[in-house]
């Protein structure tokens, strides 16, 4: 029996799983550095007196939160994607 082609699948398995769990990495570190970047600009806030530069930052951080919920949505979907996988499995 030729086992070529099966190990083949496998190895292209393997290296989608990898990239996927590399990609949900690079999605979770990305949250975590939006929201180091958030805190960084709100203190900036706080210590600058210039209004313009206030309401720059106010913009960033917005565009920021909304890049983080979005992102933070996809891991949600995700999750909940593996739990109903998981719990089909077992059933």
């Amino acid at each position: 029996m030729d086992f070529t082609k099966l190990n083949i699948e496998f190895a292209n398995m393997q290296n989608i799983i990898s990239k996927y769990n590399n990609l949900q990495n690079e999605i979770k570190n990305r949250i975590k550095i939006d929201l180091k970047d958030i805190n960084k600009y709100e203190t900036k806030i706080k210590n600058t007196k210039n209004a313009l530069e206030k309401e720059c930052l106010k913009m960033i951080i917005i565009s920021l939160k909304n890049e983080t919920t979005f992102l933070e949505s996809l891991v949600k979907e995700e999750n909940n994607n593996e739990r109903e996988t998981s719990t089909t499995k077992t059933v």
